[in-house]
């Protein structure tokens, strides 16, 4: 784990942040509450944004897969993913952020490389608007996931 960042690491994490603000305000607006949010940096250069949707029969679908799917809806199922940034809303410092779940680890394993960056943060919500905590954790993928599934052709 390291949490020095490569200049397309940093673009994405200060992306990252002026987005959990604007789509937190527009939430808010909205009557809505602060969630997780995703940020994916693809091989072109492009930025996809997630949010976690949760529903209440368990069908929920975590933010770094929509910001997954988002990607593809614009690009082809041959883009890969170079970084994915996270962000959680916590009620207080934690001792570390939450990291993507199993099945995320396996899409962001699928559809980028070993060396693909997760970059994991937390915000907290104050009274004069949202705060982030200066502590990052950086993985890669392959850290996250060093045993992934692969499928085995039958003969």
């Amino acid at each position: 784990m390291s949490n020095k960042y490569n200049k397309d690491e940093q673009r994405l994490v200060d992306y990252a942040k002026e987005s959990v603000i604007k789509y937190n305000k527009e939430r808010k607006s909205n009557g809505g509450i602060d969630t997780i949010y995703a940020f994916v940096l693809s091989d072109s250069g492009k930025i996809y944004d997630g949010a976690c949707l949760e529903s209440t029969i368990s069908a929920s679908v975590c933010a770094e897969r929509t910001a997954i799917a988002s990607m593809f809806t614009k690009e082809t199922y041959s883009s890969k993913i170079i970084c994915v940034v996270t962000f959680d809303p916590v009620p207080k410092k934690q001792g570390y952020s939450s990291t993507p779940c199993g099945l995320c680890r396996h899409v962001i394993w699928e559809y980028g490389n070993p060396k693909t960056t997760v970059i994991c943060g937390q915000y907290i919500q104050k009274n004069s608007g949202w705060e982030f905590v200066p502590e990052m954790e950086k993985y890669s993928i392959e850290d996250l996931y060093p045993k992934p599934y692969k499928a085995v052709k039958w003969d």
